[in-house]
């Protein structure tokens, strides 16, 4: 039966780039903590062309994070399909159509983007998107948990718009997200109006024969603005879930926290490397349900027996709520042959509970626990490229103070008394035809 696996997969995969006439990759890295060794084997095929993208990335591991049922035929293995989407642009690249399995980036270029995390988690969805010299658009629909999930009961999906404006170098935009438990919904998809007056006009309150029954979506907004300009690269991105307006309104009411992130840096490109400087932060409660879905790709913070790790599940700023980053980093190309990448960052972060519907809270709280989990990482990494090859080698080295572990009793996750050293190794390489 492997051999006849095996051999149905070579013949898919050579009929696909004979057919295509793409690219094929094939790598290996190995992972190393110096407690034990595991692996990663990836296959990419890819077309990239002016009007048409084809990718198909999956990626073979050996560090048992998941259990496959079929993993005696791929030698003790599971595999994720991380990249598998067709996108179609217009002539003029104008128009764009999108759709698949792919890492949802942000629009700002930042290791800490907060409508869509760095960590960069594949999910389903189906994009259209338009751009010319002077503004874009662009609207998302987002699968998280589909309705015939085997360990949540309930389906979960999002949508996400920007609209932006370009001035040269310069671009501003207004973003948006909102999260809810069904499979589709066509009016957030092609609305072409902000979410909030899409999820208002329909809302089981209003007394008018369209709306709808049982809709409690959680919806979030934000702005960004950007200059990418040849000798630097500076953004700054704002992200509200809820703000406190009674503080202006009424004052002698209850004052509900601040649910807020932000994130900026800047880049400075220079002829001996790139020089990067990066921070963030995001109040408590921030990406929480507050009576609606959580801005998490999963409804709960375990499924079977098994704790997801946070940072795996948040789908927007990847250390969530009640945390604040700082990264300063360098990165040197010489001639797309060799460069060398290296960081330091350091992060504070306190309780979070990011599928949790908390009681209402009075005022905004950030970082105000009797203790904190404090990080320290340092990150190095060298790439060698040749025609067909690439040799690829990074080291991360750090510690953690007061890690962060998961309360099954509260359901949340909390600074603990245990310190964590933090050093391994990954070296891999890439053959590409």
């Amino acid at each position: 039966m492997l051999k006849k696996r095996t051999l149905i997969m070579v013949i898919c995969l050579f009929f696909t780039c004979l057919v295509f006439a793409v690219n094929f990759e094939i790598g290996f890295q190995g992972f190393y903590d110096f407690e034990e060794f595991n692996d990663r084997i990836g296959v990419k095929i890819y077309h990239l062309a002016p009007n048409f993208d084809f990718v198909a990335d999956i990626g073979f591991y050996s560090d048992d994070k998941y259990s496959f049922y079929e993993s005696d035929y791929y030698f003790d293995h599971y595999f994720l399909i991380e990249n598998g989407y067709i996108t179609f642009r217009s002539f003029n690249n104008s128009i764009k159509f999108s759709s698949g399995i792919k890492d949802l980036q942000d629009e700002v270029n930042s290791p800490y983007s907060l409508f869509f995390s760095s960590e960069r988690i594949s999910q389903p969805y189906l994009e259209f998107g338009y751009e010319d010299e002077h503004m874009f658009y662009d609207t998302r629909w987002i699968q998280l948990v589909s309705s015939s999930n085997n360990y949540f009961d309930e389906p979960k999906s999002m949508n996400y718009k920007t609209y932006g404006l370009k001035f040269g170098d310069f671009r501003f935009g207004y973003q948006d997200a909102v999260v809810y438990n069904r499979e589709f919904d066509f009016f957030y998809l092609f609305n072409p109006l902000p979410v909030y007056f899409s999820q208002e006009i329909r809302a089981s309150e209003n007394i008018m024969p369209w709306a709808e029954k049982s809709k409690n979506d959680n919806s979030l907004m934000g702005f960004f603005i950007d200059y990418d300009k040849p000798t630097y690269y500076f953004y700054s991105q704002i992200l509200v879930d809820d703000l406190n307006t009674n503080r202006f309104f009424y004052p002698e009411k209850d004052q509900n926290p601040d649910k807020i992130a932000f994130s900026s840096g800047i880049t400075f490109k220079t002829s001996a490397g790139n020089f990067g400087l990066h921070g963030a932060l995001a109040t408590q409660y921030t990406f929480e349900p507050g009576g609606g879905p959580s801005y998490t790709v999963y409804p709960l913070n375990k499924y079977y027996d098994k704790i997801i790790n946070y940072k795996e599940n948040y789908i927007g700023y990847k250390y969530g709520e009640n945390a604040a980053s700082i990264l300063v980093d360098y990165l040197y190309t010489y001639n797309n042959r060799f460069d060398i990448y290296s960081s330091f960052e350091t992060v504070f972060s306190g309780s979070k509970s990011p599928t949790k519907d908390i009681a209402p809270v009075e005022g905004t709280n950030f970082l105000d626990d009797d203790t904190l989990e404090k990080s320290f990482i340092y990150t190095i990494s060298a790439n060698l490229y040749f025609k067909f090859f690439e040799l690829n080698l990074s080291a991360n080295l750090g510690k953690i103070f007061n890690e962060l572990i998961y309360d099954d009793t509260n359901d949340c996750f909390v600074p603990s008394q245990t310190d964590k050293d933090l050093l391994n190794v990954d070296v891999g390489f890439k053959v590409k035809f």
